[in-house]
């Protein structure tokens, strides 16, 4: 899929929108600017074209990429997925049903 089209750029912006309400790393509260989970919602963006269904699980894999667990590890397996992870999940998954791809 080329990146650029509307329907991708939308996708990415409801992404973003839904990770930065989320934080679920407490970055926003901080000052991160609204770009700071741009490299996780490529991620699920990738996740949403590829047709993968985004669930609690995913997101918490996603997250132990970026984040590690909760000491920051990232050679671990990932943690269990905590209820804000399910959350997040749920919106993602709402955002992957009303992507139309081209």
């Amino acid at each position: 899929m080329d990146p650029i089209t509307p329907e991708y750029t939308r996708l990415r912006s409801a992404i973003t929108a839904h990770l930065n309400a989320h934080d679920l790393s407490g970055l926003m509260d901080h000052g991160a600017p609204t770009t700071e989970y741009d490299p996780e919602m490529e991620d699920f963006a990738a996740l949403i074209t590829a047709g993968q269904t985004i669930t609690a699980e995913v997101v918490a894999t996603v997250w132990h990429k970026w984040f590690g667990d909760t000491r920051g590890d990232t050679t671990t397996e990932p943690e269990v997925p905590t209820p804000a992870m399910a959350a997040l999940a749920a919106d993602l998954q709402d955002v992957q049903r009303g992507f139309v791809q081209y």
